[in-house]
């Protein structure tokens, strides 16, 4: 028999001629419903539907019952069991998701979209997937596609794209609870219902309310990160016409957390400005060699030294000491009391999308989505808000040519626009003399209260509020032979960002045998840097630089990093291969490997004035994943990656080098699951302006249980991090104080299903 992998063949199929990739395809089929045949949702990288294991790319699919099942509160931590893909927690209420190399949480370098939308945001260069989640009743399934993908999504798909889709309102009708009790207090809800309006029509409403408990930081201190999220949506479905189908959605957000910003050596003394009689005395009082070199200190540490000190009129000494938070250790082994600010840290967003599709008597499949979001966010603790009006309007289609090729090809538009303020926060907002020669008497010494320093930690240029992207893109897919397939196309953009540029692409796969598939890929993907990496200027430390012959003279002087508008687009020259096998029904591997060559590759700046600058970078590894059906009541699932990336020959380690996953589901009895998770991350570094940290490998170990009563309702017990009381994971760079610890725990789950 032949197998084309864009067609079915006309010639009937007998059971016993089925390939392995077929058959778990057709028991698939036969698990569900009859009603739901018709809806069974397909995966595709090409721009047109197309079974899972068809697809020349390394896709990962993630259904309801892997978060469930695993006692996982939303869909990024149900990411840790995709190979390639790193997930790690910073404070209490967020999970960050990167994948492949050079993609961390801020920013990322793949695409996100959730319900129909790309969540990415401009300013940061990232997506938070914990605010734009959906209760789980509500997702149908997650892609997530690694590798190029860029002449299909565009831009920003330069690592991959993950796609949330929910379900037709039609399959949620009735309602749904889904309740997680953690044991330190962290609790979540969620409620959906749904019904039926007429014959064709269905709508569905859903409510989350989600309490962050308060964390501890390493040091064993209070974390401060408590707060809430609540969330509310709609969705209306219905059948126009026999091939005219239309959904509207939407939905609102607000949520409320505390975040800290660690101040303790933002405010530094010069030493290296003193005298050298000075100099020498604070290195003998030191016990330092005389050859060391002095420079900033905090000023914490240089009020403990035989120096003479910033005057107090130059800063609020009332304001800072009721910042102290404990005792940290600095330079030269002194012990100094750590200075926090502390601030809300707030989201409110909402959003509307609308999609009109179906099908011609020609066979052209056509959709056309429109979306309008809005999103108001405040990083108090460093005094930096905005708010992002985006607009969006975009056309799909494919359409057979002939019986064995397929062309797709669509067209968008988007408008954002941004409003943007920044302040001083209250520690900072201190007097500072612009001339030393105000100092040439005592007299003016007063004068050091009437000069006021007023920029903001983080100050963003107001030129650049209206950002406009035109994109287009055509894509043409073709067999052959009744085994080899490529698909070639190329995607348009005009993009105030990242400017006029083509993204090109090609895929090939060739069915070795029934139980084998080939393919390869390349794409010259790009990323556009982020509107924090051109327009921003970050001003993260404020030096005392003393005036020797003056007692007490001297300026404030700022440390400032502004951000570089001639950042150009990165161009990613992106190269994979990849394999899946099913050796029978019960068993899926799949390897794959890339190599990423990049060129402009925006990168934080160690030595330039620049808080950003531009690099080359390669990047390269694999992943190997396995699905295994032991038996009929006992399933395995694996992962491994290898990652490595180099910035101008030099290693990189902000992505961990290996990670891997194994998760099982044991069906006990037909009421009595038990789960089993373990995962490792390898060590990374992260980098910071003021306290760099290493994280070290760590292992995390899952067990769960999962109890059916009765048809539609589940109850889980879980316990996770269970092989050491706590770990570390991550933190903002340049930001936190600290990293949290990520704490053993224990949760609860009850789920009653449509």
């Amino acid at each position: 028999m032949a197998v084309t992998l864009f067609g079915q063949n006309d010639t009937g199929i007998e059971d016993d001629g089925l390939s392995p990739f077929e058959k778990a395809e057709l028991r698939g089929l036969l698990e569900l419903d009859f009603s739901d045949l018709s809806k069974t949702p397909i995966k595709s990288v090409l721009g047109y539907d197309l079974e899972h294991w068809k697809n020349p790319a390394s896709v990962h699919v993630i259904r309801p019952d892997d978060i469930t099942d695993f006692g996982f509160a939303n869909s990024v931590e149900a990411l840790r069991a995709v190979p390639g893909m790193h997930v790690s927690r910073g404070l209490a209420y967020d999970n960050f998701a990167a994948m492949r190399n050079f993609s961390g949480f801020t920013p990322q370098k793949f695409l996100g979209k959730i319900g129909g939308r790309e969540v990415s945001q401009l300013m940061l260069g990232s997506a938070n997937y914990s605010v734009d989640d959906y209760p789980v009743a509500v997702i149908d399934r997650i892609e997530i596609i690694r590798g190029p993908g860029a002449s299909i999504w565009g831009t920003n798909a330069v690592n991959g794209v993950i796609n949330l889709v929910t379900k037709h309102s039609s399959d949620t009708e009735g309602d749904s609870v889904r309740l997680l009790i953690q044991d330190n207090g962290t609790f979540m809800a969620d409620y959906v219902h749904g019904a039926q309006i007429s014959d064709d029509s269905y709508y569905r409403v859903w409510v989350r309310d989600q309490e962050y408990a308060e964390g501890t930081l390493e040091s064993g201190l209070p974390a401060r990160d408590d707060g809430y999220l609540r969330k509310a949506g709609f969705r209306y479905d219905t059948e126009i016409g026999s091939d005219l189908n239309f959904y509207i959605a939407g939905g609102g957000a607000t949520r409320r957390l505390e975040h800290t910003l660690d101040l303790s050596n933002r405010l530094l003394y010069d030493l290296s400005s003193l005298t050298l009689a000075e100099q020498a005395g604070i290195k003998l009082a030191l016990g330092l060699p005389p050859s060391t070199v002095l420079g900033p200190v905090p000023l914490t540490i240089a009020q403990s030294l035989p120096i003479g000190q910033p005057p107090s009129a130059s800063y609020n000494p009332l304001t800072w000491a009721t910042l102290s938070n404990g005792q940290v250790p600095y330079l030269f082994g002194l012990n100094t009391a750590r200075f926090e600010n502390y601030g809300e840290l707030t989201n409110d967003s909402g959003h509307v999308v609308a999609k009109l599709d179906g099908i011609t008597d020609s066979d052209l499949e056509w959709s056309v989505t429109g979306a309008i979001e809005h999103t108001e966010i405040s990083l108090g603790h460093i005094g930096f808000d905005w708010d992002q009006t985006q607009y969006d309007l975009g056309i799909d289609a494919n359409r057979p040519l002939g019986d064995f090729q397929r062309l797709s090809f669509g067209l968008a538009v988007r408008r954002t626009e941004l409003d943007v303020t920044s302040k001083v926060i209250e520690p900072f907002a201190y007097s500072s003399l612009k001339n030393l020669s105000l100092l040439s008497s005592p007299a003016n010494l007063f004068l050091q209260s009437s000069y006021s320093d007023s920029t903001p930690i983080l100050s963003y240029n107001q030129e650049f509020t209206e950002i406009d992207r035109f994109t287009a893109y055509i894509q043409d897919s073709i067999s052959l032979t009744d085994s080899v397939e490529v698909s070639i196309g190329t995607k348009f953009e005009e993009n105030d960002l990242a400017g006029t540029g083509f993204q090109p692409g090609v895929r090939a796969s060739w069915l070795a045998n029934n139980s084998n598939v080939l393919w390869a890929g390349y794409s010259k993907a790009h990323r556009q840097p982020s509107l924090r990496e051109r327009y921003t200027t970050l001003t993260p430390a404020k030096v005392w630089i003393p005036n020797p012959p003056l007692p007490g003279g001297g300026v404030w002087s700022n440390i400032k990093f502004e951000g570089d508008e001639s950042l150009d687009r990165e161009e990613i020259d992106a190269y994979e291969i990849g394999w899946r096998s099913r050796p029978d029904e019960n068993l899926l591997i799949e390897l794959s490997s890339y190599y990423y060559d990049t060129k402009n590759a925006v990168l934080a700046s160690q030595t330039s004035v620049n808080a950003y600058e531009a690099k080359n970078a390669k990047s390269y590894g694999g992943e190997l994943s396995i699905d295994w059906d032991v038996s009929h009541v006992w399933n395995l699932r694996g992962g491994y990656s290898l990652a490595r990336g180099e910035i101008e020959g030099e290693r990189s380690y902000d992505f961990p080098e290996r990670t891997a996953n194994l998760t099982s589901r044991f069906a006990y009895s037909d009421d009595l699951t038990f789960v089993q998770g373990l995962y490792y991350s390898g060590e990374t570094q992260i980098p910071s302006d003021y306290n760099p940290i290493t994280i070290p490998a760590h292992f995390r170990l899952d067990l769960g249980i999962v109890w059916e009563p009765k048809d539609g309702w589940e109850i889980g017990l879980f316990g996770r991090d269970l092989l050491e009381p706590y770990h570390i994971e991550t933190m903002y760079p340049g930001i936190d104080v600290e990293p949290a610890r990520v704490e053993r725990t224990f949760l609860l789950s009850i789920y009653k299903k449509f």
